[in-house]
């Protein structure tokens, strides 16, 4: 009697084991999402040596910034007659896109960074290098042209708990991401040209907390802009140290519009000040990562890896 129960519970102990390593292997393949799990096969060792290669191309090559327009809400705003609300979206997206802009110019200097509008992206994995990126007014520049054969995209987008592994590029444009976003939105992941998110140790994700102390006020979630409208176009001076003079103010007050302005309430987490720590911190650890990385001598390079060098 003692031995068939001992036989018994050591099935039972086998079955609760069996199911532990299976919920071990979903949780580290995320089965329900993930299409092929031989993208992970040698992923540890796959990873450092892309995302080696990667940092270094891209001291010598470009990162895309994408901008959102907004596009499809500011048209159904139209379309249902609200113009006053279309308006105001219109012009936060102009002074956003803008502070995201100034921030890179100003405090990223891994690379060469180019600015285009998120429904250019078509245009540019098509394959387009000149036509699609913007000025710093925003605006289509013709005579800008991308000259680096290799390039990353940063956007604001979700971090998904990703559906792909590492693909090789003769299949990777028809390859979609899906998987588990994160649930909140990060003001920096960074992609490859195909629009699939890097892999880790690749630095990114720059997007929880402003990264400075400096800019964290208590309760302070909205502040004034100040801008023109003439003939139609968007004439907004980007005030840099905006919310550091609020705070050492003793009264606690803004600075007074210049005359002939309109003000505009935007939030405190899409001004010019919390997008520049964001940059300044996300470009310190590409620094830190390539330092980390020196360049790989293709020729050692295993050749199953080759594939996924893009």
């Amino acid at each position: 009697m003692a031995q068939l129960l001992n036989r018994i519970f050591l099935f039972i102990l086998i079955l609760s084991f069996q199911n532990i390593f299976s919920q071990i292997e979903k949780n580290v393949y995320n089965s329900d999402d993930y299409k092929d799990k031989k993208q992970f096969d040698k992923f540890m060792k796959r990873r450092k040596v892309i995302g080696g290669w990667q940092i270094n191309q891209l001291k010598t090559g470009a990162l895309v910034v994408k901008l959102k327009t907004g596009r499809t809400l500011i048209n159904e705003l139209y379309k249902a007659g609200n113009t006053e609300m279309a308006n105001d979206k219109k012009l936060e997206m102009f002074i956003v896109n803008k502070n995201i802009m100034m921030a890179y110019r100003d405090n990223y200097n891994f690379g060469k960074v180019y600015f285009i509008y998120s429904s250019a992206n078509d245009s540019l994995m098509s394959g387009a290098r000149k036509g699609i990126f913007l000025d710093t007014n925003l605006t289509v520049d013709p005579t800008i042209e991308i000259k680096e054969n290799f390039y990353l995209v940063a956007e604001s987008d979700n971090i998904y708990n990703s559906s792909i592994g590492f693909i090789p590029e003769d299949s990777a444009r028809k390859v979609k991401e899906h998987g588990n976003p994160s649930g909140q939105v990060v003001d920096i992941v960074v992609k490859n040209k195909y629009g699939h998110q890097l892999k880790k140790p690749f630095p990114y994700e720059c997007g929880y907390g402003f990264g400075s102390t400096a800019y964290v006020i208590p309760g302070l979630k909205f502040i004034p802009v100040h801008y023109m409208i003439t003939d139609s176009k968007i004439d907004y001076k980007i005030d840099k140290t905006q919310l550091i003079d609020y705070k050492n103010n003793p009264k606690k007050e803004f600075k007074k519009s210049p005359a002939g302005t309109k003000t505009f309430s935007l939030e405190k987490s899409n001004s010019y000040e919390v997008f520049s720590s964001k940059v300044t911190r996300f470009n310190d650890n590409l620094f830190y990562y390539y330092k980390g990385c020196p360049k790989p001598e293709m020729d050692k390079i295993d050749k199953e890896i080759l594939p996924f060098l893009y």
